[in-house]
């Protein structure tokens, strides 16, 4: 079925199409957590194409199965020259739906309540076999366009590498375990959170895979106060810093004060990914202007 749904019931209706991952049966031994089965809801249709009341009642009952659903893959017939994945960060379940509202392409959005870096979860397995699993093959040929912020925004950059081309849009993602560090920091009135011990480096990770093709773009806001800071505060600059010199990841510092920059914002960041993903196969300078005047229109204004 491809198009608009005639009705959110009937879009409800349609949600329960899902399937098991296939997996080699297991032997006398235990199934290895990278190859276990885990559930995807697949769906033919095209975000894209949906009324806002039925995203909004999409978003509403995929949320409420997140903690059985970690995957969901939207697939409209035919052939697409762009694929997107968007990787939910802490606590979005599947709220970020919401910034693939414009794209007609085939769109994948993974997420765990477990395990926010995806680190493996009895929902879903780790970062390296969803990418195997999943994002890799549902890509395929395509053009690979990345969206996630957070904790997301760190899987984004880190599946990116397994994608020749792929463009990515990271806000203010965590790129390494940071507890030691932040452990020799004294904090006066702000929580400083850590990232959990076990990261893949992005800094080393995406300098191990230089690609000429990709377009990796890195946003942080140039504050956090409004997260407010003496409830969680993530030290955006200190991750961020470390790609400064990562060949083909370009950095943004915005006028904002918040870590979650896409909050509030949803409608705009689905602009984005929209005009990215239309231009998919353009240069990396191309596709880099794309991202440079979307903030300068949003941001920009002092």
């Amino acid at each position: 079925m491809t198009g608009r749904y005639p009705s959110p019931l009937s879009l409800l209706r349609r949600l329960g199409r899902r399937r098991r991952v296939p997996c080699p049966k297991p032997g006398p031994a235990e199934v290895p957590p990278a190859d276990r089965p885990f559930t995807i809801a697949r769906f033919d249709t095209c975000l894209g194409d949906l009324s806002p009341e039925e995203l909004r009642a999409l978003i509403a009952d995929l949320n409420a199965r997140s903690d059985t659903v970690g995957c969901a893959v939207f697939r409209p017939p035919g052939e697409h020259e762009c694929v997107a994945t968007i990787f939910a960060g802490n606590l979005e379940c599947f709220f970020m739906v919401a910034a693939a509202r414009n794209l007609h392409c085939p769109v994948v959005y993974i997420q765990d309540p477990i395990s926010y870096w995806y680190q493996g979860s009895p929902l879903l397995p780790d970062l390296d076999a969803l990418c195997r699993r999943v994002v890799v093959p549902e890509t395929g040929g395509a053009r690979a366009l990345l969206f996630g912020q957070s904790s997301g925004a760190y899987a984004a950059l880190a599946a990116a590498a397994r994608m020749p081309g792929a463009t990515v849009v990271a806000c203010a993602p965590q790129t390494f375990s940071d507890a030691d560090a932040k452990g020799r920091i004294s904090f006066v009135g702000i929580r400083a959170l850590s990232a959990p011990e076990g990261l893949i480096d992005l800094r080393a990770h995406l300098a191990g895979h230089r690609d000429p093709d990709a377009s990796r773009a890195v946003v942080i806001a140039a504050g956090e106060l409004d997260n407010p800071a003496h409830m969680h505060w993530w030290g955006d600059y200190l991750h961020m810093l470390r790609l400064i010199d990562v060949p083909g990841t370009d950095l943004f510092v915005v006028n904002a004060n918040s870590h979650v920059l896409a909050h509030g914002r949803i409608n705009d960041y689905a602009r984005l990914l929209a005009d990215l993903a239309a231009e998919a196969g353009a240069s990396p300078a191309r596709r880099t202007e794309i991202v440079r005047a979307f903030l300068m229109e949003l941001y920009g204004r002092i």
